[in-house]
């Protein structure tokens, strides 16, 4: 028997290496107050942390984005610029998927139910709102609302293929 395990023992090397230690997933939850001037010390943390799981600069990076956009939308639209709880769970899944549910208590808003930015329009012509949204969407590999409750929950995810491809961009 112990000859078996010995003869069905794999070497793994590189970034499969860290993904098999890693179990479960590396988690960081934050609690925000829903405003938008504590958004540039949450994105620093953020990325540090990303970035100390192993994830790639360019996934961290476009995460970032989404989230600033996530967030800024729950600060202003959501809370008014008043404030109000918020709740980010980050999880990486090595070796290169980002994933997060922003949590708020503002007014229900389903983002899924925006009709979509007109990016072709004139200037002249094109609505105001939704151009952060559609971003989000466009860069986000999963992007999932739902309503729990009085709680808004917004669930995005991002993956890094190998080479450095991030998703299909914009």
């Amino acid at each position: 028997m112990q000859a078996e395990r010995a003869a069905m023992r794999i070497d793994v090397h590189g970034p499969f290496e860290r993904m098999l230690s890693m179990n479960p997933p590396a988690e960081l939850h934050c609690t925000l107050s829903g405003t938008v001037a504590e958004l540039p010390s949450f994105f620093e943390r953020m990325e540090d942390w990303a970035m100390e799981q192993g994830a790639p600069m360019p996934l961290a990076s476009s995460f970032g984005l989404m989230l600033d956009e996530l967030l800024t939308n729950v600060a202003t639209h959501g809370y008014g610029g008043q404030g109000g709880p918020v709740s980010v769970q980050l999880v990486f899944t090595a070796p290169s998927t980002l994933s997060a549910v922003v949590r708020d208590e503002g007014p229900a808003f389903d983002p899924t139910t925006l009709v979509a930015a007109d990016i072709e329009a004139s200037l002249e012509d094109r609505h105001i709102g939704g151009l952060g949204v559609h971003f989000v969407k466009k860069l986000a590999d999963r992007f999932v609302y739902r309503r729990d409750g009085a709680v808004n929950e917004i669930a995005v995810s991002r993956t890094w293929a190998p080479g450095g491809a991030l998703g299909e961009g914009m």
